[in-house]
């Protein structure tokens, strides 16, 4: 008998080919925080933002019988024999994907809960909480799992109050604000090194050598 209600499913890579399993998922937890430190300045207290990271997901899952359990389960297990085999031939770590189109919830993660094995006597459905450790970061998503390394100058550039930040940039006092009509870098490279010449400059420099 096929199942029904099925709006959640889960895959990994596996010997070349996708494995996936689809699931009901009632609720569905998931969040951003901000890896970020404190610190006593000179007239209030400092906060330094360093960046966001995910923080652990969890779907729950809708099993209406035990056979939907057994089921479930030893696709999970099956899943984590695989990935600790030390033996296997992959270049990268075969994350799982769980994908909820309709939450728009798309994200690759590590489970690190769910593996349930026995009898429940008396129970008529089960609702496992299967707990994921986020394999990417915010604004990876339908992105491969890889990480990218901003130019430091562009990034500068982008946003002029990074001149301001803390360790690299200059610190301001309590209440003195900051001077955001150009972006004063100690490290700008075109502070050291004149940027290319326009044409104008160019013809100065050579009328000057004749």
């Amino acid at each position: 008998m096929a199942r029904k209600g099925l709006n959640t499913t889960l895959s990994y890579q596996r010997g070349g080919g996708q494995h996936t399993y689809q699931i009901r998922t009632g609720v569905l937890t998931h969040g951003v925080q901000m890896v970020a430190t404190e610190d006593a300045a000179r007239a209030i207290r400092a906060y330094y933002p360093h960046r966001t990271a995910m923080q652990q997901f969890s779907v729950v899952v809708l099993l209406k019988d035990w056979d939907e359990r057994h089921d479930f389960t030893r696709w999970l297990a099956g899943y984590a024999s695989y990935v600790i085999n030390p033996d296997i031939d992959q270049s990268q770590f075969p994350w799982m994907t769980v994908n909820i189109p309709s939450r728009e919830f798309f994200q690759h993660g590590v489970p690190l809960t769910g593996y349930e094995w026995g009898a429940h006597t008396g129970q008529m459905m089960f609702t496992p909480r299967v707990v994921f450790e986020a394999a990417t970061s915010p604004g990876q998503k339908h992105r491969p799992n890889v990480s990218s390394v901003i130019n430091s100058w562009s990034a500068f550039a982008s946003d002029k109050a990074i001149q301001y930040f803390y360790p690299f940039g200059t610190q301001l006092a309590g209440g003195q604000p900051g001077n955001y009509s150009k972006i004063q870098y100690p490290g700008d490279p075109s502070l050291i090194e004149p940027g290319p010449l326009t044409p104008q400059q160019r013809k100065s420099i050579s009328q000057g050598i004749r």
